[in-house]
Order: C-alpha cells, then sequence, then structure tokens
C-alpha cells in the first residue's frame, strides 16, 4: 500500500466524522523513513475528530501507524488547530 492510499483512508474516515467534509484537508510530509500526516478541519469539527478523551486522534494514529508498517515507515497523524 503506499502513501497515497494511507492518505486516502485517513481522509475517507474524517470526511465521516466531520460536518464539514470539503474542508477536509490532508498533507503528507515525508522525510528520513518518518512520514507526517497534516489533517486540515474546520475550525467547528476539531473536537469531532480529537473525540472524547482524544479516542477517535488516537484510533486515527493506530489505523495511520498500521498501514505504514508494510511499507516500513513511522507514520505521524498531527491535527492542525
Amino acid at each position: 500500500m503506499h502513501m497515497i492510499s494511507i492518505e486516502r483512508v485517513l481522509e475517507h474516515i474524517i470526511r465521516q466524522i466531520v460536518v464539514q467534509p470539503d474542508a477536509v484537508l490532508l498533507n503528507v510530509v515525508e522525510s528520513d523513513g518518518l512520514c507526517t500526516i497534516r489533517v486540515h478541519v474546520a475550525s467547528e469539527d476539531i473536537a469531532r475528530v480529537i473525540g472524547s478523551e482524544g479516542r477517535i486522534l488516537r484510533s486515527l494514529r493506530h489505523v495511520a501507524s498500521a498501514l505504514g508498517t508494510s511499507e516500513k515507515k513511522d507514520v505521524r497523524v498531527e491535527l492542525v488547530k
């Protein structure tokens, strides 16, 4: 699975969670085996993506990490406020 696929999977999941799916934007930054996916959402949707006690964001990070394992890349997910 390629990084573009990981990005698409995360984008699809996030668009299902938020109120404004058209405002979802993911930027991928890669360097030295580390891939950082920066998630931008509408300000009113930040709490929805974080979830209760950070559970949703933590789950998104687990999904990204699991998908990155097949490519031997360390994948991080950051929510940009």
